[in-house]
């Protein structure tokens, strides 16, 4: 054996009491990084799914005007079914065909269509999602969910024609 072989095999002491640190920074920076982007990603699906209910329910006051007046309030809740059914927040469970992606929006979801008299100016749509039931993300042990809303709830009115 040479002296350059044995020098190589050696290490300072320096240098052996420094094995496993980067190991144990990672995992904590991970843990760390983990969480933040799990907190971000979670804001994000609770945004997109309060933009589809809102989206809904504009599609529902928009349906509204559009129809005979008074307003069917059936067919303004199928119009508000069909507009969430084209978004994304059905569960993968349901999201075989659009009729099993309506009948679990209607178990799901709550519409309260307008119920505009004759002759009445206006009318409100509003559409409840029951968003603690049906994440899009799974819940974490290690964060508070307390700033997790239970129901994402949008409403719009609409102004009906005067007859």
């Amino acid at each position: 054996m040479s002296v350059t072989s044995i020098r190589l095999r050696t290490s300072p002491p320096a240098l052996r009491l420094q094995r496993g640190i980067a190991a144990i920074e990672f995992a904590f920076v991970f843990i760390f990084l983990f969480l933040v982007m799990y907190g971000l990603v979670t804001f994000g699906a609770i945004f997109y799914t309060q933009q589809a209910v809102s989206r809904a329910a504009e599609d529902g006051a928009r349906a509204a005007v559009l129809l005979p007046q008074p307003p069917d309030q059936e067919s303004v809740r199928q119009v508000v079914l069909d507009s969430l059914a084209r978004s994304l927040v059905v569960p993968i469970s349901a999201n075989t065909d659009t009729a099993s992606r309506k009948n679990w929006l209607s178990a799901n979801v709550t519409v309260a269509p307008c119920s505009a008299a004759p002759g009445a100016t206006s009318c409100v749509v509003t559409v409840t999602y029951l968003y603690k039931n049906n994440r899009i993300l799974p819940s974490v042990s290690l964060l508070d969910s307390s700033w997790v809303p239970d129901n994402l709830r949008s409403s719009a009115t609409a102004a009906l024609k005067a007859s």
